[in-house]
């Protein structure tokens, strides 16, 4: 499974609004460089640990903030 099937897939299992979740994954794949047909579930994995690690980080500034 790759590409919009898997974008699918994981929007669906999310229980969010899939039309908002493949938004957002498309949107992290594009500014990757990696073209949406071609993402594999490796790539997915990769671009999400560091999308989860920029909004961990982004909220640790925002409450370390005094």
């Amino acid at each position: 499974m790759r590409g919009l099937e898997l974008l699918a897939a994981v929007a669906e299992a999310s229980g969010l609004p899939q039309s908002l979740i493949i938004q957002e994954l498309q949107e992290i794949a594009n500014r990757a460089g990696i073209p949406v047909e071609q993402l594999s579930l490796d790539d997915l994995r990769a671009l999400l640990a560091d999308y989860l690690q920029d909004v961990l980080i982004s909220a640790k500034a925002e409450y370390s903030r005094p």
